[in-house]
């Protein structure tokens, strides 16, 4: 389906075109034969109005959408990128900030060394954070990128079923006869569509209003969280450690365990 989406694209277009010629070819049909549906004519002249309105609505709304569709496959990507480059890292570094990683404090002893034993649970804890916002961040892309896609895939197929009923009347409407029941079945496709095309876009902008919402909640996340003190990495290098030297004789120096 990501794969296939720019196919999609000209897909939907290819059909809208077709869609549109065939709803212009009743129209211009039933004009032809109101001078000889005598009475019937004006039954007919209503449709006829609704219908073109109603072609004009579906051809509005969808040449908007395709002028910007959304690239479903760029968000995957970068959803991608945020799980392998961001938050697989981050889970793998938080993984070594463990009890094994605080040996040195098993030789070492002073105030230096006792500072970077606390500077140690802060970091571990920050790099979870960010883990789990970069993971969170990665699956919201790709749903959003399966949601977009989806979304097409449907339009894609409500315009086939459009184009199918609107050929149908069209062939109807070469008649006289029977043009009337072309022009009724044209108008029923159409509004159908429109319908359809609106529960479709209601359904999209709920799904874009919730990646929206989780997207904040990651970045609030981030900023005020309380492995970020005031939207900050934990500081790493305390007054404590600022001193490190094992010679120069002060209270900070580093010296070995006895």
């Amino acid at each position: 389906m990501l794969n296939d989406f720019g196919h999609l694209l000209r897909s939907a277009e290819e059909l809208l075109d077709a869609a549109a010629r065939h709803a212009a070819r009743v129209v211009a049909d039933c004009h032809r034969w109101l001078r000889l549906l005598g009475p019937a004519a004006t039954a007919l002249e209503r449709p006829l109005a609704e219908l073109e309105r109603a072609a004009a609505d579906v051809a509005g709304q969808l040449r908007t959408m395709l002028d910007r569709p959304g690239d479903p496959v760029a968000l995957w990507l970068a959803g991608e990128r945020w799980r392998l480059a961001v938050a697989a890292p981050a889970a793998e570094r938080a993984a070594t900030f463990t009890a094994g990683f605080l040996h040195a404090d098993d030789r070492w002893q002073g105030p230096a060394a006792d500072a970077y034993v606390r500077a140690l649970p802060p970091q571990h804890e920050a790099l979870l954070h960010l883990a789990d916002a970069a993971g969170g961040t990665a699956a919201s892309l790709r749903e959003t990128a399966v949601a977009l896609a989806a979304y097409w895939t449907a339009v894609g197929a409500t315009l086939t079923g459009l184009t199918a009923q609107l050929a149908t009347a069209a062939a109807a409407t070469a008649s006289p006869a029977t043009a009337p029941a072309g022009a009724a079945l044209a108008l029923t496709a159409a509004t159908e569509c429109i319908a359809a095309l609106n529960g479709l876009d209601r359904a999209l902008t709920l799904e874009l209003e919730r990646a929206r919402r989780t997207q904040q909640a990651l970045l609030t996340r981030l900023a005020d969280g309380p492995a970020f003190p005031s939207g900050h990495w934990p500081v790493v290098v305390a007054a404590s450690l600022s001193d490190a030297s094992l010679t120069d004789g002060d209270g900070s120096d580093w010296s070995l365990r006895r």
